[in-house]
Formats: structure tokens, sequence, C-alpha cells
């Protein structure tokens, strides 16, 4: 279908198309050699709006996601970098409007529990899906925060590369790489998402730096913590380390 074509051959298709109409105007202009310059004009117009509409239109779904929500998060961090430094709380909001609405914590609590999952009460995992968002949302803040004072934020600290492949299925994984502002080595960070049936919204369920997996990490330290202690008390040392790093932030 012509939707789905790329910009160069849209490009080709539609200047195969003009050359017929110029064929027949120019038989009928032959005589009096007027060159239509018009349809000339068109053609370029169009060619050009038809080759951006696709590029726009040809980015998948979780790919523009995950870049808008990234411009628009550090935006916010470079304008008030000044006043985070001064109050980390900032940086929780800053979070909570910008990253958190799209992370499914749901997904994300039932990966990293694995097979606890089913052997726990709705309750404790409620609980669970509470003190574990809690969690990342406090790590990524003082990791940010701690960032903050020793460099300089930019909105170019993170650069998306191009969607690999045809988004397929309700999985994707969304490539980026993180930029050191000191000219340092780049960081690898991929996004694993997922499309709710319901919703059809996609949000990150994963994320990996240099290949090592969040949830993976989390489920095997957790994994651990339950065998020992059982689901109650890796709910208390959720509890426990939520509590020390809000105070941590407090006096920071």
């Amino acid at each position: 279908p012509l939707l789905s074509v790329t910009p160069i051959k849209s490009s080709i298709f539609l200047m195969n198309k003009m050359k017929k109409v110029n064929k027949v105007s120019n038989e009928s202009n032959k005589n009096i050699g007027i060159i239509n310059s018009v349809q000339l004009l068109n053609l370029i117009v169009w060619t050009l709006l038809f080759s951006s509409w696709v590029n726009a239109n040809s980015i998948p779904e979780p790919q523009r996601l995950m870049e808008e929500t990234s411009k628009a998060m550090l935006g916010k961090f470079v304008e008030q970098a000044d006043a985070i430094k001064k109050d980390p709380t900032i940086a929780h909001q800053l979070i909570d409007n910008h990253l958190v609405p799209n992370i499914n914590f749901s997904l994300m609590s039932r990966w990293v529990l694995g097979k606890s999952w089913k052997k726990v009460s709705k309750e404790q995992q409620q609980q669970f899906i509470i003190e574990f968002k809690d969690l990342v949302i406090k790590f990524y803040s003082k990791a940010l925060i701690d960032f903050m004072k020793k460099n300089e934020i930019n909105e170019n600290i993170i650069t998306f590369k191009p969607f690999r492949g045809e988004l397929k299925g309700r999985y994707a994984t969304i490539r980026s790489q993180v930029n050191p502002p000191n000219g340092g080595k780049s960081v690898e960070v991929n996004y694993s998402l997922y499309q709710s049936k319901k919703s059809k919204l996609w949000k990150v369920y994963d994320v990996s730096i240099e290949g090592i997996s969040l949830v993976t990490t989390y489920r095997s330290s957790f994994k651990n913590i339950i065998k020992e202690k059982g689901m109650d008390g890796l709910l208390l040392e959720l509890k426990d380390k939520n509590s020390t790093l809000a105070i941590t932030d407090t006096h920071s």
C-alpha cells in the first residue's frame, strides 16, 4: 500500500505519476514551447510533503514515546537544575510527572518476583508494587541528583538509536545511550516496553544498562531474601530501604 512505502519510493511514485501528466500537457503545448513550471512546482512540493509525512509516521509508537518523554523530562531538569540542588524533592516530582506514567510497575513487579508472584497473597502483591515503585523512583532520583552535583546536565545527554527492524506484537526494545558530559565512553541503555491489550498504551517494564537487566538483578536479590525471610521479610526490608533513602535525600 502507498502509505507503507519509504520516502524515496514515494518520491519515485509521485514523479512517475507527474511524468504521465506532463506528457499529456507537453503534447498540447509543444507547438508553442511552453514548460509547465506549475506542475514541476507541484511535484516538488508534494514530494517534500509526502516524504515528511512518511518520515513522521514511520517512527514506531514506543520509540516516539521514549524520545518525547526523555526530551520533556530532561528539559525540566535543565530548567530547574539550581532549584533541584537545593530541594531534591523537586526531582521526585518531575519523575512522578514525566517518567512514572510511562512505566508499567505492575508488570515489572510480576517479572521481578518471578515464580514467587503467584505464591504470595494479593495483599502482598499490591504492597510489593507500592514499595518497589517507591524504591525505583528514589534510586533513579538519587542517581540523577548525585550526577547533577558533579556535572552540568543537558538535553543531549541521552540520544536514541533508530528503531531496529519492524514493530511486531506487543513487545518492543528501544535503544539509547547516555553521553557523559566529560567526553567519556557512552553507556548503552535499552528500554523494554509492553503494549497493554486494554488501553493500547506502551509502557516500560524493564531497563538494561550495558546488558544488565534491572528486572533480572532485582529478581536475583529478592529471591534470596524471600528464601531466607519470606515475603513479609522482603516487604519490611523494602520499607526500611525506602525510609533510609528518604532521609538521605532530605539531608543531601
